[in-house]
């Protein structure tokens, strides 16, 4: 008497067969017939009787036959498989032959409707009533919260408004704890939505003249550590851009207190260079730049601050930062070359397109050093140019150019673009 594991056992084997069998069915009058080549001279010998040999290539008939493991199969045959014993057995398909296994079972008929180009543009039908999409979604916050970093936030506020009160230590380790958590997405949310901290952050940023302490490095000073947190706190955050973005006319109105204009003027003016070449006072500014740029770089992603920043001039400051000779430039102008061509000339890193250049470019005599245009849109070919064919030219120079040209052609898709890596 067999046993219902027995029972199951071979009904699921049956199952299993019949599957195959079906599938194979399937699969071969889906290939077209063919007839099986003569058998090649080339056998297969395991063994030293000549009997038990056979040949490298299947050789099939009108029936099914045993079809070893080390065989090749030609196209065109029907094959079934032994589920139970992995045996395949294979003839010449017939595609009148009836297969009793698919007798009485549904055929599927169904017809797959590929949608048109006109179809696929038109915009999707959305249920009234239906939530707004966000494509950023809920920004988490951490299991155990921060105790430090609300003190944190008050410190740098009060730094700004009595910025002589503050100790110089107190306000280094505030930094130092908001420069680790602003990598954060939802701490880099906290700081953004705090109104006064951003501008304390930017007036931190700002203040040059107390920017260097003796026996401090570089990534030690007050100025260095706002920047870090402001552009982690907006790069690769959307809802933290966003924020900024809100209080963007609050934040950037505000007069600093060691300074006589705002915050916007401040940060898009001071972005120029001006000091004498080889100098101190060029080393301390291209260090300065070096932070602006790092915070720049992320708020360009916002439409409304890079409107501002085209309004304000900022182009001329970039092309006054690419014109600048010597060493201490170098990593800077690279800078400005990656920036410029992420935010309005490669498409594929996610440049808006049109943004900028809108003048055509004119001619060198109206761009020469103390033309009336120099520094304007208009002569944005003719310095990179100048630069891409001067002695020692930076990489960046030649693929700039090109994406610049691309952007002003009559068809900027139809030339090629310069790969992101070859800036």
């Amino acid at each position: 008497m067999a046993t219902p594991y027995s029972s199951n056992m071979g009904r699921l084997v049956f199952s299993l067969a019949l599957i195959c069998s079906i599938f194979c069915a399937f699969t071969s009058a889906s290939s077209p017939p063919a007839v099986s080549p003569a058998a090649e001279t080339e056998l297969i010998c395991h063994t030293d009787n000549p009997a038990e040999c056979y040949p490298k290539v299947f050789s099939a008939t009108e029936e099914f036959q045993v079809v070893h493991d080390d065989q090749d199969l030609p196209p065109g045959l029907h094959v079934q498989l032994d589920v139970q014993t992995g045996q395949k057995r294979a003839k010449l398909y017939n595609p009148d032959e009836e297969n009793p296994a698919l007798a009485g079972l549904p055929v599927n008929q169904e017809v797959i409707v590929v949608d048109s180009e006109a179809s696929r543009d038109r915009e999707p039908s959305i249920r009234a009533g239906a939530p707004a999409y966000d494509p950023v979604g809920m920004v988490k916050a951490p299991q155990e919260k921060s105790v430090e970093f609300s003190q944190a936030l008050q410190t740098i506020k009060k730094s700004s408004s009595r910025p002589q009160t503050a100790e110089a230590s107190v306000l280094d380790g505030a930094l130092l704890l908001l420069d680790d958590l602003s990598h954060d997405m939802y701490y880099g949310l906290q700081i953004a939505e705090d109104v006064e901290a951003v501008q304390s952050l930017f007036c931190i940023l700002l203040r040059r003249d107390e920017a260097e302490r003796e026996g401090q490095s570089f990534a030690e000073r007050a100025d260095f550590l706002a920047s870090s947190v402001l552009s982690a706190a907006v790069g690769n955050n959307a809802r933290a851009l966003a924020a900024i973005e809100k209080s963007w006319d609050g934040i950037t109105e505000k007069k600093c207190k060691t300074g006589s204009h705002s915050i916007k003027h401040e940060l898009f003016r001071q972005l120029a260079p001006t000091s004498e070449p080889s100098t101190k006072q060029e080393s301390e500014e291209a260090e300065a730049i070096r932070l602006y740029l790092a915070v720049i770089n992320g708020l360009l992603k916002n439409p409304k601050i890079r409107n501002e920043f085209l309004e304000n001039n900022g182009m001329q400051s970039f092309l006054q930062i690419l014109l600048r000779d010597g060493s201490v430039w170098e990593s800077r102008r690279a800078k400005v070359a990656r920036i410029i061509s992420d935010t309005f000339l490669d498409e594929d890193f996610g440049a808006t397109l049109g943004l900028w250049p809108k003048k055509p470019q004119v001619d060198a005599g109206r761009c020469a050093e103390g033309a009336p245009l120099s520094l304007d849109d208009e002569c944005w070919e003719y310095h990179l140019l100048k630069i891409s064919q001067g002695v020692g030219a930076p990489e960046w120079s030649e693929q700039l150019l090109s994406l610049l040209r691309r952007a002003q052609a009559p068809n900027p898709r139809s030339e090629r673009a310069p790969k992101h890596n070859e800036l």
